[in-house]
């Protein structure tokens, strides 16, 4: 099985001794994207991605600098929110590094499907962002692309992203393709919903359990247990896996 992550909008520069950096593998996209957003001025960011005039300026200094000769740094070591914080990539040895090259993928805006060990730089673009590309969003932009590529093999796809950079992938799905979708939900005041703070932190949890424990296959995902999550089966089906947790 392959599990899909989401990014952080945070980034940060970390490496891990004897992890060298691979490039990614749709830097030709990456480069395209990267040529227009380096037209655009701090203001223009600003007012596109809707943030503010520091993080715009961020943003600005980061696409300016961006060099796609430059080998960067691992992927799932450089977003930095709660999702990898509960991930911790930082204690994973080569041999973990290797297992998660092969079985997991970062969604990302900018680069498309990314391994853990691919080399990528700072950046700020999220797939909803209003950027048009030859009068296309994003996801036009990115098309099937990325699903064709993450179902090549034939393998379950486990979802762990959220909605947003999950629907890259969804929109291409047929009845036939083994997806299945995560679901994280806190009982709270007798309902059921779902808090992004701890869904963040399960996910990342989770990604982290398939690395460290080895798993290949999605029902082994039923036995995950942390901060009082556990499988809910009467909420679960082949398609979708519910983990609760209880007041």
């Amino acid at each position: 099985m392959i599990a899909i992550i989401s990014p952080a909008k945070n980034m940060r520069a970390s490496a891990l001794p004897g992890l060298v950096p691979d490039r990614p593998g749709r830097l030709a996209q990456t480069k395209r994207l990267a040529g227009i957003l380096k037209e655009l001025s701090p203001w223009q960011l600003e007012s596109l991605m809707k943030i503010n005039p520091e993080l715009a300026l961020g943003a600005f200094d980061a696409f300016q600098a961006f060099d796609p000769a430059k080998p960067g740094f691992p992927a799932l070591l450089s977003y930095d929110g709660l999702q990898y914080k509960n991930l911790q990539a930082e204690d994973f040895s080569p041999a973990d590094f290797s297992f998660a090259d092969e079985h997991l993928r970062i969604v990302s805006a900018f680069y498309g499907l990314l391994r853990p060990s691919d080399g990528i730089q700072p950046y700020r673009l999220e797939l909803q962002c209003r950027l048009k590309v030859d009068g296309k969003n994003l996801y036009a932009f990115w098309g099937d692309a990325l699903y064709r590529e993450l179902f090549a093999a034939g393998n379950p796809v486990v979802n762990l992203a959220s909605a947003e950079y999950a629907k890259v992938i969804r929109s291409h799905l047929t009845p036939a393709d083994p997806f299945i979708t995560v679901n994280f939900l806190v009982r709270k005041r007798q309902k059921l919903t779902c808090l992004p703070t701890f869904a963040k932190m399960a996910r990342g949890r989770m990604a982290r359990m398939i690395v460290k424990e080895r798993l290949t296959k999605p029902q082994q995902l039923r036995s995950f247990h942390w901060d009082g999550f556990s499988f809910a089966e009467n909420l679960s089906d082949d398609f979708t896996y519910t983990f609760v947790r209880e007041a």
